[in-house]
């Protein structure tokens, strides 16, 4: 199951890139803002997306955020890593790595707390009201809840609205039935 098919990495984007070809190069930071809940399932992604042991995971997910995970990244692998952070529902950016390292606070600091603003952030309600029984309802399931075991439906959550757009793309390919609403006043 390719998480990043063209319409999830629009999704993650919200602006589709205009380029005729990312670059080929690893000149991207991949910078986390906040992080969700579960630790464990942090330290996973973060061991996923620097292809990394567990022990240096769990170092990178023990700082205080903004903690860059990894600022040697193509755009591709930064999209990944973005993807596999919002789906534990830890929030982060990418931006090039030049601009990290000539960081002086003046200008990232306003930038990651505009981020954190952004609609694309707030909390939104779901309801997971069913997944099939197969091998893509698991997968659907280990992704996005990180469940290992039967979960009883329905599943109400709170998450990012990225996390629940992306999920509501994903819920229509596998036959998952899911219904978003809105929260009122946060």
């Amino acid at each position: 199951m390719n998480w990043l098919d063209p319409q999830t990495k629009e999704l993650l984007q919200k602006v589709p890139d205009t380029k005729l070809a990312p670059p080929k190069t690893a000149e991207f930071a991949l910078v986390l803002l906040r992080k969700g809940k579960d630790h464990e399932r942090l330290i996973h992604a973060i061991a996923q997306i620097n292809k990394c042991r567990a022990s240096k995971a769990t170092v990178l997910a023990s700082r205080r955020v903004p903690v860059t995970i990894n600022n040697d990244l193509t755009e591709e692998e930064a999209l990944w890593g973005q993807f596999e952070l919002i789906c534990c529902d830890a929030i982060s950016v990418f931006v090039r790595s030049e601009v990290m390292q000539a960081n002086d606070g003046f200008y990232l600091v306003p930038l990651f707390q505009q981020v954190l603003r952004s609609p694309e952030f707030r909390p939104f309600k779901i309801n997971l009201i069913k997944v099939p029984v197969n091998e893509s309802g698991k997968k659907y399931l280990d992704k996005f809840l990180g469940e290992t075991t039967k979960p009883i439906f329905p599943i109400a959550l709170k998450v990012p609205f990225k996390k629940a757009r992306i999920m509501e793309h994903w819920a229509k390919r596998v036959g998952a039935q899911i219904q978003l609403e809105t929260i009122q006043n946060e």
